[in-house]
């Protein structure tokens, strides 16, 4: 475990206010965006106020802030970090478990991937998620208020965005392949719990075919000590499947649930469908997210 602060990739270039054509009102929004999400940025503004030299913001902005309390500054910080890390509970449904509607925490979406990263790296669950609600993949989590990026998506695939960038820590991405595993797994649990229609999904090689989440990996990089098999995710309001699976098996049950059942050889497609029906899927039309 290396003896100094890990590089977490946190705060390289914070925001100070300064962007093209952008109105005073709208760069005061942006420091406090980054006041609120950038732990370092914070942290250099508590320490010496609006006009730290370590607070790098515009001039005509300096006084805007000469009223922020500092105290409950730090402490909006902390309640951040520790939703971020623990979940809220406010999941109801199949798979919602503690965390937000939308998935759970890291701690509970990302055991294995938070103990990979402290024993690898020697980066904590603290610093991780700091470092994460500091990056740019945090902007996309559907629960930043004013997010520029629409209806945004679940924490969990918010989180395999920032790891697959990958963070400064893990330059090749080493630990991606679990990072997925994970957030797909969380990803279905969301759907399953029925706030599908809150959030989007880009997981790379997933899909909604009618209201049913759609995503399969064969995770072939993967270390053997892993121990990741080839990984079949389906998920719908009320139901969810994770598990093993062979890649022509997911394809004909995809295809099924595409309502492109007659591509398929009748012996093939209709144990298939026996084995939909009694997960409680029903035959849909189309290739498109719900509504």
């Amino acid at each position: 475990m290396p003896s100094e602060a890990p590089d977490t990739g946190a705060s390289e270039a914070p925001d100070t206010g300064t962007g093209a054509g952008a109105g005073r009102h709208e760069r005061i929004l942006r420091v406090l965006d980054r006041l609120l999400y950038d732990a370092p940025f914070r942290a250099a503004f508590i320490s010496g106020g609006p006009r730290n030299p370590e607070f790098p913001v515009d001039g005509d902005l300096i006084d805007a802030f000469g009223r922020v309390d500092p105290h409950e500054l730090t402490l909006v910080g902390r309640r951040i970090r520790s939703k971020v890390v623990g979940g809220t509970e406010t999941g109801t449904g199949a798979g919602a478990g503690a965390g937000t509607r939308t998935g759970p925490g890291l701690k509970d979406a990302f055991p294995r991937t938070l103990e990979a990263v402290r024993e690898l790296h020697g980066v904590t669950a603290n610093e991780l998620a700091e470092a994460f609600i500091a990056s740019p993949s945090f902007q996309d989590f559907r629960d930043v208020p004013f997010s520029p990026r629409g209806r945004g998506t679940t924490l969990p695939e918010c989180f395999h965005h920032f790891m697959a960038a990958p963070p400064p820590f893990d330059p090749g991405g080493a630990l991606e392949p679990l990072v997925h595993f994970e957030a797909a797994t969380a990803v279905a649990r969301a759907v399953a719990a029925g706030a599908g229609a809150t959030f989007a999904v880009t997981l790379p090689e997933s899909a909604f075919h009618g209201s049913v989440f759609c995503a399969f990996r064969e995770y072939d990089e993967a270390p053997a000590a892993w121990a990741l098999r080839p990984t079949m995710y389906l998920a719908d309001a009320g139901r969810c499947v994770v598990g093993p699976a062979r890649r022509p098996v997911f394809e004909a049950l995809r295809t099924i649930l595409a309502g492109r059942g007659e591509l398929i050889a009748a012996e093939v497609r209709e144990p298939l469908e026996q084995r939909l029906r009694a997960w409680g899927f029903r035959r849909q039309v189309g290739d498109r997210p719900p509504p």
